[in-house]
């Protein structure tokens, strides 16, 4: 090979070479990053019409941003067990957690008379949690009427107990109606509680599927059909907070909004659950 051919490569090859040293590196994968024809999950954040604001309604959790909800049980409800994520507000258990209250319950930050309670839910297999209201009690272990949330399937405490400890009941008392309709879990459900004077109503995903009359001998009636432990003012009016249950199950929670409803009945002798925190 002659002199001026091996010259000729000698440019070549150099020429190559700079241009290789001055093209950037690829960027490096981001682990977040999707896949081609993946989508990226996006928070839903819940907003209230100006009809709805209108009407008196109020967030207190809308996916994003916490305005009404504390932890009752524990102050720093967020690091024990609870946390804001994809939306809603998820009580995280690992499996030696199971069963066991990590985050505590969690109570909103006002109390009503008469009111209208919209709370969305979604359960792990087996699970269970429940709305209280007409609370009374500790931190710890608060007392009051509850509105059922249950994996009606599979949980022990449903299957054992009947419908009054399924899903929609008034826990242990008051079972919904035979023809609810309910998702099963990592399904998402609709409820909200009622009360306006002395009457109450359950609803689920949009039906009514418990109603009674505080004070009425029928409610007393159920009441001590139950079994359960009385405390001062069962089966009576007056005013409540509302709390979130942990019962050692995951849950969560979402588009949390609650509507006051003021010139209706009269607040009877309880007290609403104490306000202290551990």
């Amino acid at each position: 090979m002659n002199t001026k051919l091996l010259s000729l490569f000698a440019v070549i090859f150099t020429v190559a070479r700079l241009a290789l040293a001055q093209t950037p590196p690829p960027p490096a994968a981001n682990p977040d990053d999707k896949k081609d024809g993946e989508k990226k999950e996006e928070v839903k954040v819940f907003k209230l019409t100006d009809e709805e604001r209108a009407a008196g309604w109020r967030m207190l959790f809308d996916g994003r941003n916490n305005m009404g909800l504390r932890g009752l049980t524990f102050n720093d409800w967020i690091n024990r067990g609870w946390r804001i994520d994809r939306g809603s507000i998820f009580c995280v258990k690992d499996f030696k957690d199971m069963g066991l209250v990590t985050g505590g319950h969690i109570i909103t930050l006002e109390q009503y008379l008469d009111f209208e309670f919209h709370f969305e839910w979604k359960l792990s297999v087996s699970g269970k949690s429940g709305i209280m209201y007409f609370a009374t009690g500790t931190p710890k272990e608060p007392k009051g009427f509850v509105y059922t949330i249950m994996d009606d399937v599979h949980n022990p405490d449903g299957l054992k107990g009947g419908p009054i400890r399924r899903t929609g009941a008034l826990y242990n008392m008051i079972p919904p109606s035979p023809d609810k309709k309910l998702n099963g879990p990592d399904s998402w459900n609709e409820g909200s509680i009622l009360v306006q004077g002395n009457h109450v109503e359950h609803w689920l995903n949009g039906g009514k599927v418990v109603e009674y009359d505080l004070g009425s001998p029928e409610l007393m009636k159920q009441i001590k059909a139950s079994g359960v432990k009385q405390w001062p003012g069962i089966g009576t009016k007056f005013k409540t907070a509302l709390v979130i249950l942990d019962e050692g199950e995951e849950v969560e929670f979402r588009n949390l909004r609650v509507r006051p409803i003021f010139g209706q009945g009269t607040p009877g002798v309880a007290p609403g659950v104490q306000q202290g925190t551990r």
